[in-house]
């Protein structure tokens, strides 16, 4: 497994599909699109720690195709902590990022593609994400596709229910899951234990006048 974080626009082809490559699954001859997140879910679902939860907005979908199988997914929606980041002008987060096995290069490609997508499509200043220490993610990929650090995070809690993961907000949202969830805190079914910072990175998107 290689982990790296419902869109209101319709499919559509985002880049033409290249041929080339030595390897036969070159990240050139994949292809990338907007989808929704139903498209996707399953791939957070069985290669994402965090799952398919998602709490909070959803702005755009995409995902990673290679001959019409879905090899990865990413999310990008608004900030949880917006003022925190207002000096760096209009930002959006990458909430979800991850892909099958699928060899070296693909997950600095699909970082890239999406940011050049929202270079070319919105008037956003600033991507943001982050690498979770408590489960081993310094950012490599990040440090590939020229993110900055700019920070980290307080220690992280987290909340272990049914063989799941789930951030704590996921105790104040008004979802179904999140009825059952604190239930569960009250009766012990739940666990929660705090871990490691999240290292945040940060790409400050240049346009030419």
């Amino acid at each position: 497994m290689k982990n790296c974080g419902d869109s209101l626009i319709g499919e559509q082809d985002l880049f033409q599909s290249q041929n080339g490559g030595a390897n036969p699954t070159s990240p050139l001859q994949c292809r990338i699109e907007l989808c929704k997140f139903s498209d996707i879910t399953h791939i957070f679902k069985k290669y994402h720690y965090k799952s398919n939860h998602m709490g909070g907005g959803i702005s755009y979908c995409f995902k990673l195709t290679y001959n019409g199988f879905i090899i990865g997914g990413s999310v990008c929606g608004a900030l949880r902590q917006s003022k925190a980041y207002i000096k760096y002008g209009k930002t959006i987060e990458i909430r979800r990022l991850a892909l099958i096995e699928t060899g070296c290069n693909f997950e600095s490609y699909f970082l890239g593609k999406i940011i050049w997508w929202l270079k070319k499509n919105t008037d956003i200043d600033m991507v943001i994400s982050y690498s979770d220490l408590s489960v081993g993610h310094k950012g490599t990929i990040y440090k590939a596709s020229n993110f900055k650090k700019i920070g980290e995070t307080a220690p992280s809690i987290h909340i272990f229910w049914k063989g799941a993961r789930y951030h704590p907000r996921s105790l104040t949202i008004e979802r179904p899951y999140s009825y059952e969830l604190r239930e569960a805190i009250k009766n012990g079914d739940a666990v929660k234990e705090i871990g490691k910072s999240k290292i945040i990175w940060g790409y400050k998107i240049s346009r030419n006048p």
